[in-house]
């Protein structure tokens, strides 16, 4: 409706000073059951009018579906449709029913009232509706009815904002990503290694000469005796606490074992997982002394790799022993002869094939390490990025692309995980204090909470709770 016949509407209300009186009468003299009686006194942001009409849309909002040869139609119902009141009335000046005062401070309140965001609707029939939106109001005027103002609303109650949310499964990308990786490293080593190999034993021999030097880092890993005492503290209680259990990120341990399990059962435990580390390095040897079989040998030595982490108490270990394998580079010098260089190449490409197949295995573990603190996240980036950056090199000078463009979406991919995962965390801060304190009095200082305190001493690793040093690093919040 237009202004021009917002004011023609005005001019039709005849008597408008009667007619809100005699209406005033009907409604004090209604019936309350009645329509009449029903009516509540209409008002926007505390804003009174009076109504002469209102007109009300609701239904269901509908995606119809038409299909050929077909005389009906599959109507898909997607919820409710907004409900969009449509309201016609007006204010009169110096009306006790509708407000009083001034027609136009009523105006300009009503005015004030739409422009000011959300406000409560008081509708006729329909009664209080809180957090209603005026998306269209219209006031009509004239100099020969002067003394009313006819207004006209548009509303719509306002919802809940949606707002569409995204979660990228950083997780499962670095896994499809290291898969990838052991795809394009099969299919190098085939391209590198495929003639080499025809040249007879002695190549073969430097290929399983290769995986045995291989081999033996992961069995020098599983000797540590530092891994022995991470396996140890995993153990529930202040034994296995004192051993720098928990999760004391890259330095120590990332689980804890159930309550009910004992010294002798991680000896049990760890005695089969070497006994499965032994077995995939027996296979491993065996594959590479057929080395024209480069799916075999490709899956023997990522068997192994993950043999060799499940003999890790931690990500953190096992993080540790893989880099050890990823780093690996074969000792010997080769003649310049058909042979020797066949027996050269032969080596190189191994040696990259073993690494990759470590390096892939690296980065599904980092997908589930929990860095400590942010530092601790950053750190873990830069000593897994470094790695590949080097192994990107090698594969780039040796033209094997199928590596390099793999390796190149690990590094991606690693990153991504770790600074999704590392984006809460708190950062490491310095901790001083004037003499050496007990954790439960430091933790109680520094967070306010001394429950804290179990894990400033996994952090700091002090002789002893009490005599916590007076200098260390911890979690900044």
């Amino acid at each position: 409706m237009s202004v021009a016949s917002l004011t023609n509407l005005a001019g039709s209300i005849g008597g408008v000073a009667s007619a809100t009186s005699q209406l005033a009468s009907l409604l004090t003299g209604a019936s309350a059951d009645s329509w009449w009686g029903s009516l509540r006194q209409a008002s926007y942001g505390g804003v009174p009018f009076a109504v002469v009409s209102t007109s009300t849309r609701f239904g269901t909002r509908n995606a119809v579906h038409e299909y050929p040869f077909r005389d009906d139609a599959w109507i898909e119902t997607l919820g409710k449709l907004p409900r969009r009141f449509q309201i016609l009335g007006f204010i009169v000046e110096n009306s006790r029913v509708y407000g009083g005062g001034s027609v136009i401070g009523q105006r300009d309140k009503i005015v004030a009232a739409c422009e000011g965001g959300n406000q409560t609707l008081v509708h006729p029939t329909f009664g209080r509706i809180d957090n209603v939106a005026c998306l269209d109001a219209e006031v009509g005027e004239s100099v020969e009815h002067g003394r009313v103002i006819v207004v006209r609303f548009t509303f719509m109650r306002n919802g809940v904002q949606s707002q569409t949310s995204s979660t990228t499964d950083t997780k499962s990308l670095l896994d499809e990503a290291a898969d990838a990786l052991g795809v394009g490293a099969e299919l190098d080593f085939v391209k590198s290694a495929a003639t080499a190999i025809q040249e007879g034993a002695a190549v073969v021999q430097t290929a399983v000469g290769v995986a045995v030097s291989w081999v033996q880092l992961g069995v020098t890993a599983v000797n540590d005796v530092r891994r022995f005492a991470n396996t140890v503290s995993t153990l529930a209680g202040n034994f296995g606490r004192f051993f720098g259990g928990g999760n004391s990120g890259y330095s120590g341990s990332n689980q804890t074992a159930s309550t009910s399990t004992t010294a002798t059962d991680l000896l049990d435990s760890d005695a089969t997982a070497r006994a499965t580390l032994s077995q995939a390095a027996t296979a491993l040897q065996t594959a590479a002394a057929n080395p024209s079989d480069a799916a075999t040998l490709n899956t023997a030595a990522q068997a192994y790799v993950a043999a060799l982490v499940a003999t890790m108490s931690s990500p953190a270990d096992a993080i540790r022993s893989t880099l050890n394998l990823a780093s690996f580079s074969p000792a010997g010098t080769f003649t310049d002869s058909t042979i020797g260089s066949a027996m050269s190449t032969t080596s190189t490409a191994t040696s990259a094939l073993l690494r990759r197949a470590a390096i892939a295995q690296l980065a599904q573990t980092v997908a589930v390490y929990q860095p400590s603190s942010y530092d601790d996240a950053v750190s873990m980036i830069s000593t897994v990025t470094s790695l590949l950056d080097s192994e990107i090199d090698t594969a780039g000078d040796a033209e094997d692309d199928n590596s390099y463009a793999a390796l190149r979406s690990v590094r991606t991919a690693v990153v991504a995980d770790l600074q999704a995962r590392a984006a809460d965390l708190a950062s490491l801060a310095t901790m001083s204090f004037g003499s050496s304190l007990p954790a439960l009095v430091l933790a109680h200082r520094i967070y306010g909470d001394a429950s804290r305190a179990d894990q400033l001493v996994q952090q700091v690793a002090p002789v002893h709770p009490l005599f916590m040093p007076s200098t260390f690093q911890a979690l900044s919040s």
